[in-house]
């Protein structure tokens, strides 16, 4: 079975950034409903058009800490409508 997690943001947001900003969406809005036994698909909503790498480490360390990079490829999937963003995400995780 695949999972997925719908995140928030104002309408009015098109970029996200910080460490600390990522892990309290993550705590907020993720944490609780990440199944670590399935296929997880996190759905970024289209008004963000940029991420910043400090917001993406943020947001994925507990995930990390839990499953590790391997896991990553595994058990998460990050849907968004902008292709290079997902790209970024991808890579900012992996380095």
């Amino acid at each position: 079975m695949e999972n997925k997690i719908y995140l928030k943001f104002d309408k009015s947001a098109t970029r996200l950034a910080g460490n600390p900003y990522g892990r309290e969406v993550f705590r907020e809005q993720a944490k609780d409903f990440i199944d670590y036994n399935s296929k997880n698909h996190i759905i970024i909503p289209d008004n963000i058009q940029r991420i910043a790498s400090s917001f993406t480490q943020g947001f994925f360390a507990e995930i990390i800490d839990r499953i590790g990079y391997e896991g990553i490829e595994e058990k998460i999937v990050i849907e968004t409508s902008n292709e290079e963003l997902k790209k970024d995400i991808y890579e900012d995780l992996m380095s």
